[in-house]
């Protein structure tokens, strides 16, 4: 259980590098197509590179960990799951 744990926080971590770095990326290409930005902008839209990937930093991170979690979940299930129930169903009786 540690080890999915530690799994899923590695990719948490992933999607705290990723995440920001596709929110700067998304803004300066917001930056270079929206003809609102440029000269005579009074710095709005440059302070989007500063406040997407704060504003991202924590979600992706949620994200990306609930993932790995979700993902060691799914190796750690039974391999029959029919037989998984059976012997939930016949736990404590007598064989």
């Amino acid at each position: 259980m540690g080890r999915m744990f530690a799994e899923a926080l590695r990719a948490g971590l992933w999607g705290l590098l990723l995440g920001p770095l596709l929110a700067v990326l998304a803004v300066f290409a917001a930056l270079v197509f929206d003809p609102k930005c440029g000269v005579g902008d009074s710095g709005g839209c440059a302070m989007g590179v500063v406040t997407a990937p704060v504003a991202i930093a924590l979600p992706s991170f949620g994200l990306f960990f609930a993932l790995g979690l979700v993902r060691g979940l799914w190796r750690r299930r039974p391999p029959d799951p029919a037989a998984a129930i059976r012997r939930l169903r016949n736990w404590g009786r007598e064989d």
